[in-house]
């Protein structure tokens, strides 16, 4: 499992650049890219904020952003949920009796990255529409637990959102 590494505390001059218009796009997008992935529909189960980003367990990946905005985008799910998503994501788009079980494995966790990826990327396309430029790394895949995803000095928006598989959360840290 790759580590993960934390960004330095935000300088003084840094301030958070979480809003409705740079939050709202993930929100459109993980609805319109989960449905155009898997068929199912997502639903908004609330919205938080804390410091930091702590997981006891979990699975997920996690993407830098850079740009005119930049920060962490965490996206994080029960097991059983990405193992469900991915599969369903897979079966979409292969015939699975081909595969062999450490092939399978190591496509359900390509396809969990793509998935963020995908909502990431659709989400960039909104901030530009709202007149924000930014860019992505490519996402970094995560299985564990006691895992520090975002520093605890960084402002976090947690979007808890829901499918027919289960609950899974966008955390996004963003600063201007």
């Amino acid at each position: 499992m790759p580590a993960v590494i934390l960004k330095q505390r935000p300088a003084q001059k840094e301030r958070p650049a979480m809003e409705a218009r740079t939050v709202n796009p993930f929100i459109i997008a993980a609805v319109q890219i989960v449905r155009e992935n898997t068929g199912l529909s997502v639903a908004k189960d609330g919205v938080s904020v804390q410091q930091g980003k702590f997981t006891p367990a979990g699975t997920g990946m996690s993407l830098d952003i850079s740009g005119q905005i930049h920060g962490k985008i965490v996206y994080e799910f029960s097991k059983g949920v990405a193992a469900r998503l991915s599969q369903r994501m897979v079966e979409k788009q292969l015939d699975l009796s081909m595969l062999e079980a450490g092939d399978f494995r190591k496509l359900l966790h390509a396809a969990l990255l793509e998935l963020g990826n995908q909502i990431t990327a659709r989400a960039i396309t909104l901030l530009e529409q709202n007149g924000i430029n930014c860019t992505i790394s490519p996402p970094k895949f995560y299985l564990g637990q006691d895992m520090q995803l975002i520093h605890p000095h960084l402002r976090t928006i947690v979007l808890a959102l829901k499918t027919e598989y289960g609950p899974f959360t966008i955390n996004i840290a963003l600063y201007a």
